[in-house]
């Protein structure tokens, strides 16, 4: 790991980041963005698949913001990507950083069974219907997941490393 951390300190994206002053919080302002880009619009998919809104909130709006929160995740990546290479021997070691990165793989996961199981039966469900509970139970899910990468990506200053 020592030989991947010194490697990510000498590339051009590291001397990019910690080489002008403006770099770091240039990105600190795109992740937060980002970050709204892509938590705004889960909560409401999510708090729609827990039932919440169902008459106010059609299904078909929810699906547009769809392309909203895939923008806000690419931001991320790529800001978060920058992040690790500007200081990677801060971040590999950091519990928080680590604890983020199982949330957002288990969130991902989660997603991807949402699209290939749930999304085919929440579209058989009309409008006044009660979400059964595996799909209040992947609702659910998403949201305690994101919620946990955005605490645990808020606490990498402070829990430290290890």
């Amino acid at each position: 790991m020592e030989a991947i951390q010194t490697w990510m300190s000498n590339t051009w994206i590291n001397e990019l980041v910690v080489g002008y002053a403006w770099s770091w919080p240039t990105l600190e302002t795109l992740h937060f963005l980002g970050m709204c880009m892509l938590f705004g619009p889960i909560i409401i998919m999510d708090l729609r698949l827990l039932g919440f809104d169902r008459l106010a909130v059609p299904g078909t709006s929810v699906h547009a913001l769809i392309p909203l929160t895939l923008a806000g995740f690419v931001i991320n990546l790529t800001t978060g990507i920058m992040f690790l290479f500007g200081d990677p021997y801060r971040y590999v070691i950091n519990i928080s950083f680590q604890i983020k990165m199982v949330l957002v793989l288990l969130a991902g996961i989660n997603a991807i069974y949402f699209w290939k199981s749930v999304e085919p039966i929440l579209e058989k469900l009309g409008p006044h219907e009660d979400p059964p509970t595996l799909i209040k139970a992947v609702g659910l899910a998403s949201l305690l997941m994101w919620t946990g990468v955005l605490a645990f990506g808020r606490l990498i200053p402070y829990l430290g490393t290890g």
